[in-house]
C-alpha cells in the first residue's frame, strides 16, 4: 500500500476512533401521553370521506405556491392555512386561507406577509384539481 494510502488509512482509523469515543449514548425516548377524549368527542367539523379526500387535495396544492425557500416556517406551513369546502353539482370546492395568526410570534400588526391570500380550487368527481384562473 502506498505511503499516503496508508496515512489516509490511519486519518480514517483516527477520526473514527475519535468521534465514537465522543458519541453518547441515545436518551431513551418517553411515549406520548395521549390525552384520550372521555365518552363524548368535541367535532371540530363532520365531512364525508370524498370532502375530506378534496380538502387535502387543495391543502396540498396550496402548499406548492409556497417558495421553496420558505419550507419549515410556520407562515409558510399548513398549520397557516385553513379549507373552506363546499360541494356544487358533484363538484368540490375548496378555499384555503391564510392564517399566519396561528403561528407563534404572529398577531395584529403582522408586516411582509399578504394575510388576505386565498387560493380557490375546484375538484371534479373524478378527483382532478384545478386552480382557479386569477393569478399567473
Amino acid at each position: 500500500m502506498g505511503s499516503f494510502r496508508r496515512q489516509l488509512l490511519w486519518v480514517g482509523i483516527a477520526c473514527f476512533g475519535i468521534a465514537c469515543a465522543g458519541a453518547q449514548p441515545a436518551k431513551p425516548v418517553e411515549p406520548a401521553v395521549i390525552p384520550w377524549p372521555g365518552d363524548d368527542l368535541q367535532p371540530i367539523a363532520t365531512l364525508d370521506g370524498p370532502a375530506i379526500v378534496a380538502a387535502h387535495a387543495a391543502l396540498e396544492e396550496a402548499l406548492k405556491q409556497f417558495p421553496k425557500e420558505s419550507m419549515g416556517q410556520c407562515a409558510f406551513s399548513a398549520q397557516a392555512l385553513e379549507v373552506i369546502i363546499g360541494q356544487e353539482a358533484g363538484w368540490y370546492f375548496a378555499r384555503v386561507n391564510r392564517r399566519v395568526d396561528r403561528c407563534p410570534g404572529f398577531g395584529p400588526g403582522v408586516t411582509g406577509l399578504e394575510t388576505d391570500w386565498f387560493e380557490l380550487y375546484a375538484i371534479s368527481p373524478d378527483g382532478d384539481i384545478t386552480r382557479y384562473p386569477y393569478q399567473p
